[in-house]
């Protein structure tokens, strides 16, 4: 069992190298984007825009059928039949993708004026490229799904690295010297995910079958099926803001198209706390799962969960107290030649950074239904509190434009936290002193309110706002127990446990 534990862990370390690798390219690349796109008033939000587009169809061509692999290959003794699979999978997923590229390229004109409202991509076929680029990055994230079910750490880790930073840094060089900028990017990604899609499909050769199977087909649609709601509720909460924005916004607000602009940078520079999350995400369900069974797991769940919160808003707000000149060194400094203003986006950092924070937090406080194997309510929370973010950001977008869309962000991932964990009490009780939590997460709330109106509105001496928000949040910690002051004793204690027996 140790040594399966070791294992799992191990290989959980190795496989995250390609992600961190990539998150990291992303976000150093980000601001070189952001500045050669500044170039023209429009490209900034029609790049999230077009991002926007082409993840709903990626989940429309893979259909779910990249999870049916992951069952089927486990469940499926005979390696000939795992093949099989995996050939039907690729030839599923890339008959749905080409058929769509051919409906692009078809009514490319009529699609390009719904996504971005406008003419001005009609003559490049900008979509019908990012379709095509679609389709090499699905190939991809299909052969490397089965070369990690295959436990190939090195060849996932080397080509999933090569194809995201080789097409991110091609798309760059396309982008500064293509217009509109915008087409030089999927130009980009479609050359290198291309590159990458053939040289795989050619390593990958005799794994392939080449036969088209209708049961196993039909086999895979209906175990990956199902999952499609729960990733339309994902892309709701992850990216409708994007063309919400662009059609919710009035016409008449000078910040129209900048709206856009604004929100994609913003977006951007908050994804640095991934890098920060990401580790704890992959490192959390091997870790929870481990120790379940120990007679303090409920003890660790709890402390974790509330260190965690606690921890991360902290460092949330010391973050906001320096974001603006780190906003301001991430998308440049204006040049003659910049068309959009950005210069307000730093405003709304913490908000989204606190989603992706309360995100990460929500398989802590619900880790009772991972335990008991009632995950389906996890779905149903993120179902009702996506259609729940898409009611707030039609009601609120068009009068408080960006601030309505971030902050139902926030709020839609803390109401998905709580709903998580009163489902989760009821199968596997673990106190996480959640009073305490809701508690903390007002005066937080409230703390950052304040903070992000002196520094919207320039007040002076704005760092006595910092020092008292950070000192009272931290009292509130202390006062209503959240975490003890002998917290770190405890940590102590616990720590050399994890790495023995029961």
């Amino acid at each position: 069992m140790n040594q399966l534990i070791k294992r799992l862990f191990s290989d959980s370390a190795a496989f995250a190298i390609a992600t961190m690798g990539n998150k990291l390219a992303a976000v150093v690349l980000a601001p070189i984007y952001i500045r050669i796109l500044q170039k023209d008033q429009h490209a900034i939000g029609d790049w999230g825009l077009t991002q926007t587009y082409t993840l709903i169809l990626t989940y429309l061509c893979i259909l779910g059928t990249d999870t049916a692999l992951a069952y089927y290959f486990y469940d499926t003794k005979d390696e000939k039949d795992r093949r099989v699979y995996f050939t039907n999978t690729l030839l599923f997923s890339v008959g749905m993708c080409i058929l769509f590229s051919v409906l692009s390229f078809l009514f490319d004109s009529t699609l390009s004026s719904v996504v971005y409202r406008n003419d001005r991509y009609d003559d490049t076929h900008l979509l019908t490229i990012a379709t095509v680029a679609t389709l090499g990055a699905i190939v991809i994230q299909h052969i490397l799904a089965y070369a990690r079910y295959n436990r190939r750490v090195w060849f996932f880790n080397i080509f999933s690295m090569a194809f995201v930073i080789g097409s991110s840094v091609l798309s760059v060089v396309l982008a500064y010297y293509m217009k509109p900028s915008v087409l030089g990017i999927f130009y980009g990604q479609l050359i290198g995910q291309g590159t990458v899609a053939l040289i795989l499909l050619w390593l990958y050769r005799k794994e392939l079958t080449w036969k088209f199977s209708k049961p196993h087909t039909i086999q895979l649609i209906k175990y990956g099926s199902p999952v499609m709601i729960s990733l339309l509720s994902f892309w709701i909460m992850s990216s409708i803001s994007r063309p919400m924005l662009n059609y919710l916004v009035p016409d008449n607000a000078a910040i129209k198209y900048d709206a856009n602009a604004i929100y994609e940078a913003t977006v951007r520079i908050a994804s640095f706390i991934v890098l920060i999350t990401a580790p704890f995400q992959l490192a959390w369900r091997p870790f929870s799962m481990s120790i379940k069974d120990r007679d303090d797991a409920k003890q660790v769940y709890g402390l974790i969960g509330r260190g965690l919160l606690v921890f991360g808003t902290l460092a949330i707000m010391v973050l906001t107290f320096f974001i603006q000149p780190l906003y301001n060194l991430y998308i440049g400094t204006p040049g003659p030649e910049t068309k959009v203003d950005l210069s307000s986006g730093y405003l709304y950092v913490w908000m989204l950074s606190l989603g992706t924070l309360l995100n990460v937090l929500h398989p802590v406080f619900g880790v009772g239904l991972f335990i008991k194997k009632q995950t389906k309510y996890i779905s149903r929370i993120f179902i009702l509190v996506s259609v729940m973010f898409l009611i707030g950001n039609f009601l609120l977008v068009p009068y408080f434009k960006i601030w309505g869309t971030v902050s139902m962000t926030a709020a839609s991932y803390l109401i998905a936290v709580i709903l998580i964990y009163r489902a989760s009490q009821k199968v596997y009780p673990v106190e996480f002193k959640f009073g305490a939590v809701m508690l903390y997460m007002t005066v937080f709330l409230a703390s950052m309110a304040w903070i992000s109106y002196v520094q919207a509105n320039h007040l002076p001496n704005p760092w006595i706002t910092y020092v008292a928000a950070f000192v009272g949040n931290v009292a509130v910690v202390f006062i209503t127990g959240l975490i003890p002051v002998n917290m770190l004793n405890r940590i102590g204690s616990l720590l050399p446990k994890l790495g023995g027996k029961k």
